[in-house]
Parts: C-alpha cells; structure tokens; sequence
C-alpha cells in the first residue's frame, strides 16, 4: 500500500522526455466526486501513472489503481468492502481531431501543457467502481421491514395477488356511463 499522495498537476512534456513513474495514494479528500458515494471511514486508493511515448509516436499515460472502497450494499443497505482495480492506456492528445488518430488500445486524454493526476485518476476510479454493490450470497439479509412483509405473507399463505386489480376504476367508470354492454 502506498502512503505518500500523489502529486496533483505534471508537466506533459517532462514526464513523457523522462517516461516519468508517479506512484501515490488518493483518499476521500482528494477524490471529491466520490465523498457521498464512499462510507466516511473509506480507504486510500493506490495509483500508478506512468508516461511514455508509443512506437508510433504517441505520447500516452499508463494508469494503474487498485484499493479497498466502502459503498452500500443494495440489498441490505449496510456497508459492503469492494474491491477496485483498474488499467488503462490514455493517449495524450490536445484536442479531437487528433483523438482520432489515436492507436488501437488507447483511449484519448485531452491535455495541452499539464495534466491533472488527480482529476485522470478520479474518472478511472468512475470506471473501475462495481455498478451494484451487493454482499457475497448468504452474508447479509434484507433489511427488517422487508423480512417482515414477507414473513407476514409466508405465514398468511398468500402470494400478494389478492391486491385490487388497477383496472377496476375504467370498469366502474364504464358502469356508470351505461355503455357497458349487458
């Protein structure tokens, strides 16, 4: 695990002349996008960036992270550990046009002088984040009012299919206008 943070802002040029290496961790504070998202007490993310230049020429940054987040389980709504990893190649580039040409297996960073570790750190971090977050099967029960609900029907034998049907209102509607066929 990394302990010293990574620098925020790099010279393009520099890092790419010297295939320069930054290696650092992010935690809550510096990944703003993700405050609400994370449990307070969540862990620091470790990043590795490094720059280089392609056989083609291509200037392009190596991301690599991987760490321990808190999000909330979607199934009982407690907090659940997940585990997040993430490798990407981004090619350098100042503006679309030049996004275009990019070699297969890089994805296009817009930067002209500097680039923000930080802010190219934080969208991968988006990337690499599970869509659902749930507890490994058997580990966490829905939550007290849902077991309840469901308890009470499991008790009762009934399967929820007595509720009033939706369409009863038209049919009402249809008998006090007297164009019900009888």
């Amino acid at each position: 695990m990394l302990t010293a943070p990574l620098p925020i802002r790099v010279n393009i040029r520099k890092a790419v002349t010297r295939s320069a290496r930054y290696a650092g961790a992010l935690g809550a504070e510096q990944i703003p996008q993700f405050k609400d998202l994370l449990v307070p007490e969540a862990p620091t993310i470790d990043v590795v960036v490094e720059f280089g230049e392609n056989d083609e020429g291509q200037q392009y940054a190596a991301v690599e992270m991987q760490g321990r987040v808190v999000l909330e389980c979607q199934r009982c709504l407690k907090p659940v550990v997940c585990e997040v990893q993430g490798n990407s190649r981004l090619g350098i580039v100042p503006g679309d046009e030049q996004a275009k040409q990019l070699s297969a297996g890089l994805e296009p960073l817009i930067a002209i002088d500097e680039v923000d570790l930080w802010a190219v750190a934080e969208e991968e971090l988006a990337l690499a984040l599970p869509v659902v977050a749930y507890h490994p099967d058997g580990e966490c029960e829905p939550p007290k009012s849902d077991r309840r609900e469901r308890s009470e029907s499991e008790e009762t034998g009934s399967t929820g299919q007595e509720a009033e049907n939706p369409f009863s209102v038209l049919s009402s509607l249809l008998d006090s206008d007297g164009t019900k066929e009888k």
